[in-house]
């Protein structure tokens, strides 16, 4: 087995980065994976890049990332949104006639909530390849369920939107993606075909050391499902811009608002377990349980596989942190969980900390809700997040009026935050809520008033008769 070989300019600390090299040799040797290749993000900035196995690789090589490829083709089809060429709730019908399940809308779709199946009818394609779009209309594809009544994982959803990507654009998917997504963010190493070193995708028999070659099959129509070629490096460099850990770059490709619809939940996975994981537009939510110490950490991002391959992408929104790792084993490696929870509870780089927005320097600090004490903190995404002791709260957002508004979590999600002054008084209005910088301020418009005798001590208790 090769050792772990990190970028030759990683900005991770020594002991870190040793870390995340045990970590890697480790899961190489204990899923028994001929290569393991990984990398990790933070602030933006590609921070560590390593290697393991016994099968060639190293940062560049390239390996394939199975449905990976959707939240790309997910940004694609937001760009149209974004421009006005077509609606989230538009039936897919209307854009593109022979789809099936026309009456699905484009947002059900990218939430797997079309209803239709998760595979196309005949051989295993994924291992046999597939055929055109007009082979797959004339497969009789058959809905499962009526749009949105339920979330079911479709790789047929997404053949329908890189059709429609096609159709809107007159070329093909990947070249789309490549022209508008991959180019832009600096992808080099991403495409439908590797352009350099590509890793060698095996079957490893599981009761002794050997393995088989899988075929590396042509996907056709599929292909937005799942045919994309990248590198770890490249994943980090999507996962950073995606939850805007990158500042305000790529906002030419996707608005960070943009990004943050994607990355909202909209679907419940439902598997008869308790719920820990949800469909945002083209990205998968989870929420994982704090372990050995750590807060629990909901990451978004996307999981991939097909025969010989498996990788996963999963970027913390809170903390700018990514992680991104590919194989090339059929049966796996399990998640990037054992990377992403070596980053512990650490925040974005310190440098991030110039991207504090100063009018929410300003405002930072306790407020009270009555006699509530909570505290609002600036972020070094811009957001600021109002939260109580018990961890009740609301992250907030500029708004395209300049204004703040609720994105994420809790009671405030959607509603709006407005500074209030009155003189040297500050108040806050939050959806209507009233909060001040010491409990229910007189010198504020405190709805309901203020009891003119004002606070005042608890009489003793009467000494029994």
């Amino acid at each position: 087995m090769t050792a772990a070989r990190p970028d030759p300019s990683p900005t991770t600390m020594p002991d870190e980065a040793a870390r995340f090299d045990g970590a890697l040799r480790a899961r190489c040797r204990e899923r028994r994976v001929p290569a393991l290749s990984a990398a990790v993000g933070r602030a933006g900035e590609v921070v560590w890049t390593g290697s393991a196995g016994w099968a060639p690789a190293h940062s560049g090589t390239a390996f394939r990332i199975g449905s990976i490829t959707k939240p790309m083709t997910a940004v694609a089809v937001l760009r149209l949104a974004d421009a006005g060429r077509l609606g989230l709730n538009d039936p897919v019908g209307r854009h593109l006639a022979d789809a099936p399940a026309p009456d699905a809308t484009v947002a059900q779709l990218l939430t797997h909530t079309a209803g239709l199946p998760a595979e196309p009818p005949g051989p295993w394609w994924e291992r046999h390849g597939a055929g055109t779009w007009d082979a797959l209309v004339a497969s009789g594809v058959v809905p499962l369920w009526e749009p949105g009544e339920r979330h079911h994982y479709s790789n047929v959803g997404y053949a329908v939107l890189g059709r429609l990507l096609e159709e809107a654009h007159g070329r093909s998917w990947d070249a789309v993606l490549r022209d508008e997504v991959w180019t832009p963010l600096g992808m080099t190493g991403t495409g439908r075909t590797p352009s350099g070193d590509a890793a060698v995708g095996y079957a490893v028999h599981p009761h002794d050391g050997t393995v088989l070659v899988e075929p590396v099959a042509a996907y056709g129509a599929m292909g937005p499902a799942g045919e994309v070629w990248s590198t770890p490096s490249d994943l980090v460099r999507f996962g950073s811009w995606l939850v805007g850990a990158a500042g305000g770059a790529g906002d030419d490709v996707l608005p960070l608002a943009w990004r943050r619809r994607m990355t909202t939940p909209r679907a419940v996975v439902d598997d008869g377990v308790p719920f820990t994981a949800a469909w945002g537009l083209g990205v998968s939510v989870h929420h994982g349980p704090g372990e050995g110490g750590r807060a629990a950490r909901r990451t978004v991002g996307h999981g991939g596989s097909v025969p010989g391959f498996t990788a996963t992408l999963r970027a913390d929104a809170a903390t700018g942190d990514v992680v991104a790792v590919c194989g090339s084993s059929t049966a796996g490696f399990g998640d990037a969980s054992f990377l992403i929870d070596l980053l512990g509870a650490q925040g974005p780089a310190p440098a991030a900390a110039a991207s504090v927005d100063p009018d929410a320097a300003a405002l930072a600090g306790t407020w009270y809700w009555g006699p509530m004490p909570y505290t609002l903190s600036p972020r070094a995404d811009g957001r600021v997040d109002l939260s109580a002791p018990d961890g009740r709260g609301t992250v907030f957002a500029r708004s395209s009026d300049g204004g703040w508004i609720g994105v994420e979590g809790g009671y405030w999600r959607g509603e709006r935050l407005r500074l209030l002054e009155a003189g040297a008084a500050q108040a806050l209005d939050v959806g209507t809520f009233h909060f001040t910088r010491t409990p229910y301020d007189p010198a504020t418009a405190v709805p309901g008033g203020v009891d003119p005798a004002g606070w005042r001590a608890v009489p003793a208790p009467r000494a029994a008769d």
